[in-house]
Parts: C-alpha cells; structure tokens; sequence
C-alpha cells in the first residue's frame, strides 16, 4: 500500500513539474511575441557598414547605389520624414558578395568541429557554445563570411536547446541528436527533419531531450544493436557530422559532465577542443583534475578502436571578474597550457544570466526588452565579440598552418 502511494506522490510531481514547465515556456513565448521580440537582428546604417573590414564609405555608395539599380531593396525604417538604411545580416552579405570578397567557405570547404568540454558541471560550457555559435554569425567583423553555424546538442539536460530553440526543450523530443546517430539517418533527413532553425538566422541545432539520458546510458548496448558494423566511439562523426560537413562552417558539440558514449563520441568527432576553466576554487581544481586525466579520455577512445585527429586544444578562463584571485587563477592557468590558451577570456556578468533567463544570448536579445541594465548587456556582447575573435582567428591560424 505504501509503495502505491507513494508512485502516486511521485507521478503528481511529474505531472505539476511538467504544467509548470510548459506554463513558463509560455509566459516567456508571449512575452516575446507580444513585443516582437522572438527573433533579435542587429541592423546597421549606411556609414555603419562602411566601417565594417574591407569596406569604405565609396565602396559601399557604389555597390548599393549598383545593386537597387538591378532592383536590389535594402532594409529600411522610418526615421522622421524620412527612409533611412537599416541593413541586416542578409544586406551586409549581399554587398560583400557584390563586391567578390571571398568567404571562410572559399578557403576552407569543409566544417570545423568544436567541443566544448569539461566534466565539471557549472563552468559556463554550454553558455561558451551558444555564445560562440551565435557570436560567430552576428560579430560585425564577421558578417563578410556569413558563416553557417550547427549546434549538436548531446546534453540531456538540453540546455543549449533551451538558450536557441527553448520550444523544443519541453515535453519529449524525437528528433535529438543521439536519435540521429542510431538511426543512421541519411542527409536529406538530417536536413529535413532533425535540424531546426534557432532564433538567430544562419544558425541551426539539433536538439537534445531528457531521454537521450537513457540512451547515454545503454549506448553501447543499443549501437551494438542497431549498428552492428559501426565503432560505438566513430558513430557520432560517421552518422552526423560528416554528412553534414559541407553544409555548415562550424559544428559545435555541447555534451553533459559525464564520462559517457556520449563524451567519447565527441572525443572522436572534434577538430578542436576548448575547454572552459573558471578560477572559482572548486571549480578551477576540478578542471585541473579533468586537464590530468585527458590522456585516459583518449587511450578509452583509441583502445576501442577509434582515431581521434584533433586538430587543437585550447583552455580558457570563464566567469572571470576582476578580482586578485582570478587573475592568480588565470596566471597558473598560463602555466599550464601555455600557448595553448586563448588570449581573451568570457568575463563574469550577470547579462549572460539575465538572458539565459529569457532563453536567450547576448547576441539574440533585443536590447529593448532586456530586463537589467542595458549598458550592462552592451559590455558583455563586446566581451562576447572578443571573444569570438579570439576563437575565430586562433582555428583560423591554426587551419592555415595544418594546410
């Protein structure tokens, strides 16, 4: 008798967990469409994209005043009596093009996989991915590669769904990335019925869902089922990401602080590695655990059969202030990676929560519905377009040198 009451008790608390759920994500999807502010794009005046790299003033009188004679019409709005140029991302790429610059996909053909690892919880990694993902496309100085951006989200707890696609971080999701790899699901499916748009144009993920938290579970078990012939550690990169290669510039991996399939996959799947160390006591020991035992990660991968051809592998300090014993954390940190250490950091602010709480980045909130201080929320994205540069030209560098 007891134990039925008490699946009763628990069957309430899944029931109310999953209303309240659904009744936040709702609340904040009404907000956002009441203000029209479910999608968030930056928008650029006339002598503001003739301020953006290989651009002047007369380049670009000449290449819009050529495009609207062909019948090009760029974004406008109202400004008193007036018309004036408001260009988003989509008129900022066309006069590029206009104009032959080349892109990132002129010289590179293929995408670079990025993971995002540690296995500590808490140390800003899936906040580092969607930013990145994010930054890559919206950082003026970018806008000239117009960069295509994936997220797999492999995270059960979905957070990075969450921060993109927050929809489809309730109930139950079919379409996940570890749904993918099991089935061996051809291109055009991947394409068409597990990719989904987030609320940035130009950038997609593949969700992840509490169940995929079983399936990390019997990974092994459920591969050796349903794909007989395949290394359990090579299916993400085999099934998923080199069927996608060609259609996106950068792939960012975002996994659960857990030693799992899940974890080895992405092992196996990266070209680079980034891993956020933040200088908080607990958490900076932690990751130095973690840094220690690396080798191990890779000799369970290579023992089961798998190559891993990584490419790099970068530490990073993350949530970090100005504060003596940050900068101390920061300094061992040198020390230990030495050049293998990006040269900016992801600063310590709350604009990365107070958007997390909208489900949003710094970069898709609209600065005129961001509940905290607005100045506030312009620093952090600086911080976040210098970091994104920092991360954008360290690949860079380092893919130039390996061709």
């Amino acid at each position: 008798m007891q134990g039925i009451e008490m699946d009763d008790r628990i069957l309430k608390i899944a029931t109310r967990a999953k209303l309240t759920l659904e009744t936040l994500s709702e609340k904040i999807t009404s907000s956002k469409i009441e203000f029209d502010a479910e999608n968030y794009e930056q928008t650029f005046s006339k002598s503001a994209v003739a301020s953006l790299p290989d651009l002047a003033k007369a380049k670009v009188d000449k290449a819009v005043a050529e495009m609207e004679l062909k019948g090009y019409q760029f974004q406008k709005k109202q400004a008193g009596l007036n018309n004036v140029y408001s260009m988003g991302h989509k008129d900022v790429t066309a006069i590029y093009e206009h104009r032959g610059v080349a892109k990132y996909r002129d010289q590179f053909k293929e995408a670079h996989t990025v993971f995002l690892t540690n296995l500590k919880g808490g140390v800003a990694k899936t906040v580092s991915s969607v930013t990145l993902a994010h930054g890559l496309r919206c950082t003026p100085a970018l806008i000239k590669h117009d960069l295509r951006i994936l997220v797999l989200d492999l995270d059960p707890q979905a957070s990075a769904t969450m921060f993109m696609k927050h929809d489809l971080s309730i109930g139950i999701v079919e379409e996940t990335v570890a749904q993918a790899m099991l089935q061996n699901v051809s291109r055009e499916e991947l394409i068409n019925d597990f990719i989904k748009p987030s609320s940035v144009e130009g950038v997609d993920i593949i969700p992840a869902s509490i169940e995929d938290a079983f399936i990390a579970s019997q990974f092994e078990q459920l591969a050796n089922e349903h794909l007989p012939h395949q290394n359990i550690y090579d299916v993400l990169k085999n099934n998923i990401i080199d069927k996608l290669k060609q259609d996106y510039d950068f792939i960012f991996i975002d996994s659960g602080p857990h030693l799992d399939a899940f974890l080895l996959n992405s092992f196996v799947a990266a070209d680079t590695f980034l891993i956020p160390v933040p200088p908080a006591q607990v958490d900076f020991h932690s990751t130095l655990k973690f840094m220690q035992r690396l080798p191990e990660l890779f000799d369970m991968a290579e023992s089961a059969g798998s190559e891993i051809k990584l490419n790099s592998i970068f530490g990073y300090m993350a949530k970090i202030a100005r504060k003596s014993d940050h900068a101390d954390a920061q300094s061992l940190l040198r020390e230990v990676c030495g050049a293998d250490m990006l040269d900016t950091s992801l600063p310590l602010s709350t604009a990365f929560e107070r958007c997390g709480e909208s489900f949003g980045t710094v970069f898709s909130t609209n600065p005129k519905f961001y509940p905290g201080d607005r100045d506030a929320l312009k620093k952090a994205r600086i911080k976040a377009e210098e970091f994104t540069r920092s991360v954008f030209d360290t690949i860079t560098f380092n893919r130039k040198n390996e061709g």
